[in-house]
């Protein structure tokens, strides 16, 4: 098993370079459907410095921020089948956009599902004026106070929007921004008070004591905080709220290419310097080829309708 797993590997290794050698663009291109400096923009720009150098072409960077990360996605979807074009996607835009958004896209049937890499630990913060110290706290708030608090989100229908609203539902007011750099001041400054995003934006305001940790949204403890318990041992299991991401091609692009893609991205996110690099974020590759993304994105699809009809969402 280790032979071929060795193998496997090596077979991966040397297909990638050959590909790119033949590939028809003089010139690749990573859409970021957000603004720069988050984990998106963090881990696209990674994926094309790194292969970039490797194989010996321009690989640029093209931050398109708007509409939850739509228009991003739209350009990709409606760019040319060549490999030339990939979109460095979170599930928001995959699963929940298409369930609270009009979307000009189907994410199964418009992309190419090249390869899922990683995924994001996040984290449910307060501003410490709250005097909130623990989730149960949180929700005991809103309800004894509907309407007085606040917590803002990227978006109508964003993991952050999800993740607080299933815990408090309409107790407290959703505040949408157009991105999580724009909600930051207010949220820092006690504006807003509650917030759920992802831990490598967060730690370092956590760590100046500027916002209170109260639970990792997801199944495990972060790596990073470790004495900060999950949301199930906070007391609300199935509560948790994960975020990943992934690599999309345009629909139609020939499925060579697409299992190229997933070859040399399998390989990259595998390297010890990317895997360390990625830690440091808070970030954990987790990479699933395109039948097994495929599946993953029908699942959530699945799971998300029946939680915008619980939080009585709706498309615009």
């Amino acid at each position: 098993m280790q032979r071929r797993s060795f193998l496997g590997a090596a077979m991966a290794m040397a297909a990638a370079p050959a590909w790119a050698q033949d590939f028809p663009a003089p010139t690749l291109k990573m859409v970021v459907p957000f603004t720069p400096g988050g984990s998106n923009d963090l881990m696209g720009r990674l994926i094309a410095e790194k292969l970039g150098a490797r194989w010996g072409r321009p690989f640029v960077v093209e931050n398109r921020p708007g509409a939850a990360g739509n228009i991003g996605t739209e350009l990709v979807a409606r760019s040319a089948p060549d490999g030339a074009t990939w979109l460095f996607a979170p599930n928001q835009v995959l699963t929940t956009n298409p369930l609270t958004m009009r979307t000009s896209f189907d994410p199964l049937r418009d992309l190419a599902l090249a390869a899922r890499v990683a995924r994001v630990q996040t984290l449910l913060v307060v501003n410490p004026a709250t005097n909130i110290r623990d989730v149960r706290g949180l929700v005991a708030a809103a309800r004894e106070r509907p309407g007085q608090l606040s917590y803002p989100s990227s978006g109508v229908g964003s993991f952050q929007h999800m993740g607080v609203g299933r815990l408090v539902g309409d107790d407290m007011l959703h505040v949408p921004y157009g991105g999580a750099a724009q909600l930051m001041p207010d949220l820092l400054a006690g504006r807003t008070h509650a917030f759920c995003g992802a831990l490598n934006s967060l730690l370092p305001h956590v760590r100046a004591g500027a916002l209170r940790p109260l639970a990792a949204m997801t199944p495990s403890r972060a790596t990073l905080l470790p004495d900060v318990p999950t949301i199930a041992e906070a007391g609300f299991p199935g509560e948790e709220t994960e975020i990943w991401a992934g690599v999309v091609l345009a629909g139609g692009t020939p499925r060579s290419i697409v299992n190229a893609v997933h070859a040399a991205l399998a390989t990259l996110f595998a390297e010890p310097d990317v895997v360390a690099k990625l830690a440091e974020q808070g970030i954990e590759p987790a990479m699933q080829g395109p039948e097994e993304f495929a599946g993953t994105v029908r699942a959530e699809l699945a799971a998300n309708g029946a939680l915008v009809r619980r939080m009585g969402l709706r498309q615009g």
